[in-house]
């Protein structure tokens, strides 16, 4: 009979665990009369990653650190070579620590595979770990100072960085075990290069329920039908599919569009390189053509990942905008139809845009598949609604669905700046009833801090002051409020 084995959760208190059970069972974790060998293995994180080299092409499955492999679980019974009747202790198997971790930074458009992330890693393994050869080791860097230092200025977001174990080594020479332990006290750690991979998601620290989930409000079925046209150019042995897996995405401004990419790309585990089309125009096409093959290029490097070329409109016209640039149509088509002999796995390409007829004809063809986000139905602008104020205090006669019949025509940008508005407006409510006087910074602060309720008249507030900004945008002219029984005649 096999000793049971520590589920993973239990490493993090192994020590406590292993202090327990001898008191318990009056026999040590190892057996009696055994003692743990003495490992006194210093922690030698050495050798900063070197360039960006394409690794092998991994398949598009979820990347092992994503979850818990099922391998390591508990099993209970007694020993065997035990007579019958005759009292048993049970003994718990421990995976060894390892003497040394190999492992290479992950390619990503987040941070830079260059850098220097030692100090990180330290502190990451400063808790023993479980880990397994192949596993994808994945550290937030949210607050960390020392990623700070080394990039000050050069995002814009607390990233996850992604490490993929390459090798590991055992105390004992030709020790083989399902996994091992790596900490500070018993573990030298190499960072030995860099690799491309799949990476599992994870939701940037203290998002929104909506951006973080993987079947956001309102536009999941637009996540699917990403994922279903993406998925078979991930799958090695689909060789009958030619040129790279490219979806044209249309849809008004402000309807979802970068989210709904963001949520696909968690789903099949991809990285997200996204380029402002505006940014590849230069002043010739020469220029503008050099540019979107660089884009093309770097997305290579991270595969495997979605390309996203955000206001393709702009890419193919006159710097005028009133003729088409056929140099540049194209390259642009070259790069989304032909297929390299050279790249074992092409880039996938979202292009989004407002305006679909304003694409060129020939650019709009050269994608193999079109989604369109329409206007979200009042169902789904409901559904919006409820993720969007899942953490805010309403008051009791908040009704949802009937915000939601008011708001008809509204996307997903106008529902998040109904909320802004509504929330402004509550706190000019709440501070002209009880501070008439106004506020001091800190106090105001701290009034902010400690919350209060969206009351319906604060949404009411907010929905004139949307309609009127949306009017003076279309030009309407502004007509005066009226109550009902009132004399409109002349």
């Amino acid at each position: 009979m096999k000793p049971p084995v520590v589920p993973p959760a239990a490493f993090g208190s192994l020590r406590q665990h292993r202090r327990a059970l001898d008191r318990a069972s009056g026999c040590s974790l190892l057996g009696r009369g055994a003692r743990r060998p003495a490992l006194a293995t210093g922690f030698a994180p050495t050798l900063g990653p070197g360039s960006c080299a394409a690794g092998e092409p991994r398949s598009p499955q979820p990347a092992r650190g994503a979850l818990p492999r099922p391998a390591l679980s508990m099993r209970c019974g007694v020993e065997s070579g035990l007579d019958e009747g005759q009292e048993s202790c049970s003994r718990l198997a421990v995976p060894p620590f390892a003497k040394e971790l190999h492992v290479e930074m992950v390619c990503s458009p987040t941070y830079s595979a260059a850098g220097r992330y030692d100090r990180i890693l330290y502190k990451h393994f400063e808790t023993p770990r479980l880990v397994q050869e192949g596993d994808i080791i994945c550290i937030p860097t949210y607050g960390c100072a020392d990623f700070l230092e080394e990039n000050s200025d050069k995002f814009l977001r607390w990233p996850e960085l992604y490490f993929k174990v390459r090798k590991i080594l055992g105390m004992v020479e030709g020790e083989q075990s399902e996994g091992y332990l790596v900490d500070t006290q018993n573990t030298s750690l190499y960072l030995v290069g860099s690799t491309n991979s799949a990476v599992p998601s994870s939701p940037a620290y203290g998002s929104h329920e909506l951006w973080s989930s993987l079947s956001p409000a309102g536009l999941s079925d637009v996540v699917k039908q990403l994922c279903s046209a993406l998925r078979p150019h991930l799958n090695s042995s689909g060789t009958a599919l030619s040129g790279a897996g490219s979806i044209l995405l249309s849809g008004p401004s402000g309807s979802g569009k970068l989210t709904a990419v963001k949520v696909a790309c968690s789903c099949l585990n991809l990285h997200l390189f996204k380029v402002d089309c505006v940014s590849l125009c230069g002043d010739s096409s020469g220029a503008t053509e050099e540019k979107v093959q660089v884009a093309f290029t770097r997305a290579q490097q991270y595969h495997p990942c979605v390309l996203l070329l955000k206001d393709i409109e702009v890419l193919g016209r006159d710097r005028d905008g009133l003729g088409e640039d056929s140099r540049v149509i194209a390259t642009l088509r070259q790069l989304l139809l032909d297929t390299d002999p050279a790249v074992s796995r092409p880039i996938l390409v979202i292009g989004t845009t407002c305006k679909p007829r304003a694409v060129p004809t020939d650019v709009q063809t050269a994608f193999l598949h079109e989604v369109k986000i329409e206007a979200p139905s009042e169902e789904h602008r409901r559904l919006m609604l409820g993720a969007l104020t899942a953490s805010l205090p309403l008051g009791k006669e908040v009704s949802l669905s009937k915000l939601a019949r008011r708001t008809a025509g509204f996307v997903l940008g106008d529902l998040c700046a109904l909320l802004s508005h509504s929330s402004r407006a509550a706190c000019a409510r709440i501070q002209a009833l009880s501070f008439p006087g106004g506020l001091s910074e800190e106090v105001e602060r701290d009034f902010c801090t400690a919350g209060f309720p969206v009351l319906e008249e604060d949404f009411s507030v907010a929905l004139d002051q949307l309609h009127d900004a949306h009017s003076q945008a279309a030009g309407a002219p502004k007509v005066g409020s009226w109550s009902r029984g009132e004399d409109l005649s002349l």
